[in-house]
C-alpha cells in the first residue's frame, strides 16, 4: 500500500515536466577586438585629373619625332592636298559636262517636236501658192459685177476662203508667212529673182514680191522669190 502510493507520487511530477514546454537558451555571439588601428582608404581622383595624368604619362612614353620626319608629313600632306584639288576639278568637270548633254538633248527633243511637220507644212506651201496664183489672175472688174458673172464670183470666194483655211491651220502649227514688200533685202529671209532700177523706190528693197515667204517657229521655212531694187550707180 505504502509502495504503490509512493510510486504514484513519484510519477506525477515526470508526467508534468514531460508537458511542459521545452526552453532552449540563445546562442552565444562572440566578438572579437583588435589592438590595430583601422587603416585609412586612399583618397579617390577626380576624373579630370586621372585623364591628365594619363595623357601626361602618354606623352612621355610617346618617342619623338624628328625634324626629318615632320618634313616629310608636311610634304605627304601637301601631295594629298593637290591630288584632293585635282580630284574636286575633275568632279566639277564632270558634272559641267553632264549639265551640258542634258541640254543639248533637251534641246534637240524640243526642236524634233517643233520641226516634225517642217517638210510636210512645206510641201503644202506649193498648194498655197498655186491657190494665191488662181485668185491674183482673176481681173477686178469682173468681180464688181456679182449678177452677171455670180459663177466667177462664187468660185473666186471659194478660193479665197480654202486659201484662208488653209493657212490658218498651218499658223496653228507654227507656220508664219511673212510679205517683205518695200522693205531692205535680207539673203537670209528672202531670194533675189531679179534686180530693176525702179525710180521713186530704194536702192536694195524689195518692190515685187512673188512669192511669199514661210518661217517655222522663227526659221526660215522657204524664203520669199522678190525682186529688188537696183542701185543705178551700180553701188
Amino acid at each position: 500500500m505504502i509502495r504503490s502510493v509512493f510510486a504514484g507520487v513519484c510519477r506525477t511530477p515526470f508526467v508534468a515536466a514531460s508537458r511542459a514546454t521545452t526552453y532552449k537558451a540563445p546562442a552565444l555571439v562572440h566578438r572579437f577586438y583588435s589592438d590595430q588601428a583601422t587603416p585609412e582608404a586612399a583618397p579617390v581622383q577626380p576624373a579630370s585629373s586621372t585623364k591628365s595624368i594619363e595623357a601626361k604619362q602618354d606623352a612621355e612614353a610617346a618617342p619623338a619625332i624628328s625634324a626629318q620626319d615632320v618634313e616629310k608629313l608636311k610634304q605627304t600632306i601637301t601631295e594629298k592636298d593637290a591630288k584632293l584639288r585635282e580630284l574636286k576639278d575633275a568632279y566639277l568637270r564632270s558634272l559641267a559636262d553632264a549639265e551640258n548633254i542634258r541640254t543639248r538633248a533637251k534641246t534637240e527633243v524640243d526642236n524634233t517636236k517643233a520641226f516634225a511637220i517642217q517638210k510636210f507644212a512645206k510641201d503644202l506651201l506649193d498648194t498655197v501658192d498655186i491657190l494665191e496664183l488662181a485668185i491674183k489672175h482673176v481681173p477686178q472688174e469682173h468681180l464688181a459685177d456679182k449678177v452677171a458673172n455670180k459663177s466667177l464670183v462664187d468660185l473666186y470666194e471659194g478660193v479665197d476662203m480654202t486659201k484662208s483655211n488653209l493657212l490658218r491651220t498651218l499658223e496653228r502649227h507654227g507656220v508664219e508667212s511673212f510679205d517683205p514688200m518695200d522693205q531692205p533685202y535680207d539673203p537670209n529671209t528672202s531670194h533675189a529673182l531679179y534686180q530693176a532700177p525702179i525710180p521713186g523706190k530704194t536702192p536694195g528693197h524689195v518692190f515685187a514680191v512673188e512669192k511669199r515667204g514661210y518661217s517655222i517657229k522663227g526659221r526660215t521655212l522657204r524664203p520669199a522669190q522678190v525682186g529688188v531694187v537696183l542701185d543705178p550707180s551700180g553701188n
